[in-house]
């Protein structure tokens, strides 16, 4: 079996591509990701860090 190496612009929808995010969207999710980040503990469980992602999208999207 062999893999093919794909660009992000070769799988992503073309409807997405045509959506712009705006500056303040991309600051919004660099913070939000930074915390995440910063709550992440290599000794926890799986469901601990589930939460913790799940708690992200719901308050970045």
């Amino acid at each position: 079996m062999s893999f093919t190496q794909l660009k992000p612009r070769q799988v992503i929808n073309k409807a997405f591509l045509k959506v712009k995010p705006n500056r303040i969207d991309i600051e919004k999710f660099k913070n939000h990701l930074i915390l995440v980040l910063d709550q992440i503990h290599e000794l926890e469980s799986e469901e601990f860090h589930k939460n913790i992602v799940s708690r992200f999208l719901e308050t970045t999207y």
